[in-house]
Formats: structure tokens, sequence, C-alpha cells
């Protein structure tokens, strides 16, 4: 399966790493960024799915960076959408905008 990243999934992936350079070490982020490698990998294998929201059933997201980040990501034929990043500690009122 094709992963692709959508633009707001980069604009949101840089202002997590911003957050993450001021508050974890390097190691962190190393993690986060082998978690998103991982996923790719996975999915490229497809060998896994994921939970899907409530109330975007379509959408289905996978916890990394040990649990700190959610990846929103949408499959829709033989490819896989990633849509969002999401830092867990963020206002979830925000969300259902970015998700739409």
């Amino acid at each position: 399966m094709k992963v692709e990243i959508s633009p707001t999934a980069i604009v949101s992936l840089e202002e997590i790493i911003v957050y993450l350079r001021k508050r974890w070490t390097k190691k962190e982020i190393d993690t986060l960024k082998k978690d998103i490698q991982d996923f790719i990998k996975i999915m490229n294998q497809e060998t896994i799915t994921h939970q899907s929201l409530e109330n975007f059933p379509q959408i289905r997201f996978a916890l990394i960076a040990k649990r700190q980040v959610k990846l929103f990501y949408e499959v829709r034929e033989n490819k896989a959408l990633i849509k969002l990043f999401w830092h867990c500690k963020q206002n979830p009122k925000k969300l259902t905008d970015l998700l739409k």
C-alpha cells in the first residue's frame, strides 16, 4: 500500500518537532522519526489496521512516540493518506476541525 503525507500532516509534524525540541531530548525526537518510518513500513506490508474514530469512521489512528503523538490516516483504495500528527497534550476541540 502506498503511503502519502498531506500538507496538513507536514505542518503539524513540524509544529510537534519544534515543541519537542523545547521539551524532549534528541532521543525522543529520534524515537518519533523511527516510529513514523515503522508505521510506513507496516502500511506498505498491509499487516495491521488501527482503530477508527467514532465521529469519522473512515479515519484511523496510531499512537507513536511512546504514546505521546497520534498519527491520523485515511485509507483510500490502495493508498494510505496521513492526514495529521497530533500531540496528545493539545486542545482536543481543535482536532475535529483539522480532521474534516
